[in-house]
């Protein structure tokens, strides 16, 4: 979607809460998420209840915005700048939010890309690479591989297809080999940096 269709969608909160509806964000009630009944009511702005078990719940419930006090509006934007790759101490300038909402939302939306990610559970197969690095921030004192602080990462790429990253506790051949055989499937061409 380009930035004139977004801005539409974020012009107003009405149509922001569409959108975010019509993308399966939030959820539609028909019935209490409680006792399930189906005597429910629009009480207040983004407010329903259930005159069954008394219960109230808003319109984010079950959903990404569940703890989030952002309107509709400004997470449709901050998903834009996400997907545009503005770090998050820039983008809550241009949101007009505070540092710890904005960085709270791209926690959310990477949390959300990894469940994406993590429910394929096929194997990567054919002509295969497999690496692993180290991440963390600069640190003062040792330098290079196994640094401390650092965490191990193990990445394997199916040529030309998809991608597994998975944190591992070291680096060492019986692991990696391990996260190898549980992702690859077998009869696969293996591509390493000079690794055991």
């Amino acid at each position: 979607m380009n930035l004139v269709e977004l801005l539409q969608i974020a012009s107003s909160e009405e149509k922001a809460e569409g959108f975010l509806r019509e993308r399966g964000v939030l959820k539609t009630f028909d019935s209490c998420p409680f006792c399930h009944a189906k005597n429910i009511g629009k009480i207040r702005r983004n407010f329903y209840k259930c005159y069954k078990c008394k219960k109230e719940w808003s319109v984010r419930k079950d959903s990404i915005l569940e703890d989030l006090k952002v309107p509709f509006s400004k997470f449709i934007l901050a998903v834009k700048l996400f997907i545009l790759e503005v770090p998050a101490h820039k983008s809550h300038k241009e949101l007009d939010l505070a540092y710890n909402t904005t960085h709270k939302i791209y926690t959310k939306l990477r949390q959300c890309i990894y469940k994406f990610v993590s429910k394929d559970d096929q194997l990567l197969s054919g002509e295969v690479e497999i690496d692993e690095s180290y991440f963390g921030g600069k640190r003062k004192g040792s330098r290079g591989r196994g640094a401390k602080n650092k965490i191990p990462v193990f990445g394997i790429l199916e040529i030309n297809g998809k991608v597994k990253v998975e944190i591992v506790k070291d680096v060492s051949a019986e692991t990696l080999l391990r996260e190898t055989i549980k992702k690859v499937k077998r009869g696969s061409l293996i591509y390493t940096d000079k690794s055991k």
